[in-house]
């Protein structure tokens, strides 16, 4: 998927000529709070789990929206979202194996410092790849523009678990899932003025797990030539991930990451 993503990205900057696309562009910080539960589960030791509290969180997005002047084609809208989480993780191992059971007791249960059911920091990271296909109406016309379609999203998990007892002792692994998301969108520019308000919604309607993503912002933008103009965007974003079932594999749990963002934006007309 990431590699989808990078060509996609690659071929529409290389056709924005031949094309006659309208790029918009953004990137910046999103300074949120982070709350909520992981459950860390190893299928070869049963009833073994690292259960995690989300304390804070910082993320970076970049996010890029392409226009062709042919009124039939959707709107391309891409984004990555890279989130990092940290917070206190309680494992606790044992298994129906007798031989990797034995093993437990003897280094795990029995070590000077019982591993068992101790708590440790933790470190989450989520990259998460958006590609969306839209169409957008009552663009030019004196209310809020209306905008729907669907889009796929793909998101990868880096959990670490550091143990203290010896430097560099980490556990953790890696996890992955994808999930087709129904996309809206609204914009209203004040006419005459260089200020913009923007809302977006991303819900996930498949499978076991609930995702939603929305957001709401407001933009600032000054006219640099007749092709180019740029400016600032601030606003609020909220993300909620129920992970369940199939989705995913070993990282299970719901997690919210809620804040303000600000960051850059430039346009090319």
């Amino acid at each position: 998927m990431k590699k989808l993503l990078l060509s996609l990205s690659i071929l529409s900057l290389t056709t924005l000529n031949a094309l006659d696309l309208k790029v918009d562009m953004g990137a910046g910080l999103f300074y949120t709070g982070a709350k909520g539960k992981i459950d860390y589960v190893e299928k070869s030791f049963e009833n073994s789990y690292a259960k995690t509290d989300l304390q804070n969180s910082g993320q970076v997005y970049v996010w890029a929206d392409f226009e062709s002047s042919n009124p039939y084609l959707p709107k391309l809208r891409l984004e990555y979202l890279k989130i990092s989480a940290d917070g206190g993780s309680k494992a606790h191992l044992e298994s129906g194996d007798p031989d990797i059971q034995k093993f437990i007791e003897e280094w795990v249960n029995n070590s000077p410092i019982p591993l068992n059911d101790q708590v440790w920091k933790s470190h989450l990271e989520h990259n998460v790849y958006d590609a969306t296909l839209y169409y957008e109406f009552f663009e030019k016309d004196p209310w809020p523009s209306i905008g729907m379609g669907l889009g796929y999203r793909y998101f990868n998990y880096i959990y670490i678990m550091d143990v203290d007892l010896v430097p560099g002792l980490q556990m953790g692994d890696r996890d992955s899932s994808s999930a087709p998301m129904l996309f809206l969108t609204s914009r209203y520019d004040i006419p005459n003025v260089n200020l913009g308000f923007q809302g977006d919604g991303k819900i996930y309607l498949f499978g076991d797990s609930d995702i939603y993503d929305y957001q709401v912002k407001m933009d600032l933008i000054f006219d640099i030539d007749k092709d180019t103009s740029a400016g600032l965007e601030f606003g609020y974003r909220y993300q909620y991930y129920k992970l369940l079932g199939e989705d995913v594999e070993k990282v299970k749990g719901n997690m919210t990451y809620k804040g303000i963002f600000v960051g850059a934006v430039i346009n090319f007309k």
